[in-house]
């Protein structure tokens, strides 16, 4: 319990101080080195905090003069953190829109570039999908969740289909990237925090360039299938 607590406890902090870091150096751009940096501090401490260590494989598959749309199944809150520590391209996760509500963060989450996710309302959900479209336009990749949630049990659940209808629409190639180990270092609907090893498997990109809206379920259905290969329900066990 003491992990947690110092994780909360550094978690708060760090997170107001990225945002305020964000909020000052999006004077010069959501996309700018110096947000880019402050996103990063804020990930990395809060992952050195818990005593989260990260295997990561599949980097060297990226071309950094792309963009992408990143696709992974979804286990933890350490998710976010985990890939956000280390894609070495400037990318924007798909949040959902509580969180922008949240004073000082949910700002810093706007004047990042961020994009705001409501699943509740389709029209506000299409309007978000080509926000994302045009952002990935000017140069961002986008990383999304497609499940909506963290998996309660482990398993992989299904995905919606609005990652997939963006990247065939836009004919953005999709990175599928499969995540193992992170739910044992925070289990939904737990505050206990346990050291431990996150593992994160980028695979080759999916080519969408000849994909139009009628491709969506077998976009979904394929990366799905790749996310599941890599996967690793057991990685990482800790102690219930």
């Amino acid at each position: 319990m003491i992990r947690a607590i110092y994780t909360l406890i550094t978690g708060v902090i760090v997170t107001l101080l990225a945002s305020v870091m964000t909020l000052v150096t999006s004077i010069f751009g959501a996309y700018s080195p110096g947000v880019n940096f402050s996103a990063r501090f804020w990930t990395k401490s809060i992952l050195f905090a818990a005593g989260a260590k990260l295997e990561i494989e599949g980097l060297e598959k990226l071309d950094l003069n792309h963009n992408y749309i990143f696709i992974g199944n979804h286990q933890s809150h350490f998710d976010v953190f985990a890939v956000f520590s280390i894609l070495p391209v400037t990318v924007r996760f798909m949040a959902k829109k509580e969180l922008f509500r949240i004073p000082i963060f949910g700002w810093a989450l706007t004047s990042s570039g961020s994009i705001k996710i409501d699943r509740s309302n389709h029209e506000k959900s299409i309007k978000s999908m080509n926000e994302a479209l045009k952002k990935i336009k000017q140069g961002v990749s986008v990383a999304i969740f497609p499940e909506g949630t963290r998996s309660e049990d482990g398993k992989i659940g299904t995905f919606k289909k609005g990652g997939f209808v963006l990247a065939a629409k836009g004919g953005i190639p999709i990175v599928p990237f499969t995540i193992s180990g992170s739910r044992f270092i925070l289990r939904k609907h737990s505050l206990r925090v346990y050291p431990g090893k996150i593992k994160i498997i980028f695979s080759d990109p999916v080519q969408t360039e000849n994909c139009s809206y009628q491709d969506r379920d077998k976009l979904s259905a394929k990366v799905r299938d790749i996310i599941i290969s890599n996967y690793d329900e057991n990685y990482n066990e800790s102690p219930s």
